[in-house]
């Protein structure tokens, strides 16, 4: 289901008319001209400070809630950056699903912040306990490189 773009194959209109989430996988410099009308939400910041209104064992019940809280105050279309706390194991996030049911509500494109090699895109290295691993082609994605 998902794809692998080149960043020189599509034009700077070609993100709006892509359906699926779009995951850059390259430098944010060299997306600035393709996502110049988007507004850019840093996740990291505020979903933390959301998540201390909940005891720590409870946080990840609310994670996805309050995530999505933070997305409806948002204009589309949205990129999503520094999101790297749902990575966290505690939390049992699917990553790339979370996007993609985001993205049925409100167009987003997200700043991946790992790697994307082989028809798959990881966070953190092997080894560490936040690591993952997702295969493109299971998402209904549009990844850039």
């Amino acid at each position: 289901m998902g794809f692998v773009f080149k960043l020189s194959s599509i034009n700077e209109e070609k993100p709006a008319e892509l359906m699926t989430p779009i995951v850059f996988c390259i430098d944010e410099d060299e997306i600035a001209p393709y996502t110049k009308e988007y507004n850019v939400l840093k996740v990291n910041g505020l979903l933390s400070e959301k998540l201390l209104n909940y005891q720590p064992k409870k946080r990840n019940l609310y994670i996805i809630d309050e995530f999505n809280k933070i997305i409806d105050n948002i204009c589309e279309p949205i990129l999503i950056k520094d999101f790297e706390i749902l990575f966290d194991p505690g939390f049992q996030v699917d990553v790339l699903k979370l996007f993609i049911m985001t993205n049925r509500k409100k167009r987003i494109a997200v700043l991946w912040p790992g790697k994307c090699r082989y028809g798959k895109l990881t966070f953190a290295e092997p080894g560490y306990p936040d690591y993952k691993v997702y295969k493109i082609k299971d998402y209904d994605i549009s990844c850039v490189t």
